[in-house]
């Protein structure tokens, strides 16, 4: 029997509370058991990624359809030049992606609001010092760390549950691809909770969602999104976190320099015009149909 797009997704967000209370309620107790613990934290970001994301994509792709790998794209081969073209845009994006962070940091919220105001700059704070604990101290092996939970699993698990299960879901249910990018972009953004962040993090999250759709592979978003933390990881590992370096990455774009942002902005929409010509290609290739 085929199910609908909402028993779909009733059955996907099920498996995915099940999954948050898991991991809340061990998280939970290592954070109370080692508090200011690197390591527990540590440990309960794995269980979280673990728990709160792989574990409810996995599931719910083999519970929807018995093709699980081709739903969730993770059985087709990737386009190595779109994958060097996708590298290219993250990094050209660099200094636009710095001015938005900066902008929507600066937003602040009417008088009437100053309460709300508070309690998102509050929530940020508790975000930051948490990310800052996970990330431990400066030895090769906290880089390493860092890498493999905050880089490559973190990357794995958000793309599989936010591009590979929800963003599947809602194309093969016949939603437009663009509204359902959008979409889940702006879900993926609002579920880390930090409102500071919100528009950058919404504008990452279509890009991975374009490059489901450009590549029809969900291990080039994967790839990418690892990337974009890893450079996150190591740079605060170098420079250490709230770095005021003159060169640093998360300080380019942010004086508003015409050029730059200028160049930023041609290099990345002249990127992504020949990551989507390329896609045409790749569909060519796998015989696969203009459906996400």
């Amino acid at each position: 029997m085929l199910l609908t797009l909402r028993q779909r997704f009733v059955f996907f967000i099920c498996i995915a509370v099940i999954g948050f209370l898991i991991s809340r309620f061990c998280g939970g107790i290592l954070i109370s058991k080692f508090p200011d613990s690197t390591a527990a934290m540590r440990i309960a970001a794995v269980v979280q990624s673990i728990f709160q994301l792989i574990i409810p994509a996995i599931a719910t792709a083999m519970i929807v359809t018995r093709r699980s790998a081709s739903f969730l794209a993770i059985d087709r081969r990737f386009d190595p030049v779109q994958l060097l073209l996708a590298l290219a845009g993250l990094i050209a994006s660099v200094p636009l992606m710095n001015m938005t962070i900066d902008l929507n940091q600066s937003l602040t919220l009417p008088d009437s609001l100053s309460w709300l105001e508070n309690a998102l700059k509050e929530m940020e704070q508790n975000a930051g010092r948490s990310i800052e604990l996970l990330q431990g101290g400066n030895t090769i092996g906290d880089l390493v760390m860092n890498i493999l939970i905050i880089g490559i699993l973190a990357g794995l698990g958000e793309e599989l549950f936010f591009r590979g299960t929800m963003l599947r879901l809602m194309t093969t249910g016949r939603v437009n691809v663009h509204v359902a990018i959008w979409t889940v972009a702006i879900i993926f953004s609002a579920l880390h909770f930090q409102f500071y962040g919100f528009v950058p993090r919404t504008l990452l999250g279509a890009y991975f969602g374009y490059l489901l759709y450009w590549s029809r592979s969900l291990w080039i978003p994967v790839m990418i999104h690892a990337s974009n933390n890893i450079l996150y990881v190591t740079w605060q590992w170098i420079y250490g976190p709230g770095s005021n370096e003159p060169t640093s990455i998360d300080t380019v774009g942010t004086d508003g320099n015409p050029a730059i942002l200028s160049v930023s902005f041609v290099a990345t929409a002249v990127i992504l015009l020949m990551i989507a010509r390329r896609s045409d290609t790749v569909r060519q290739l796998s015989g696969q149909s203009d459906r996400l």
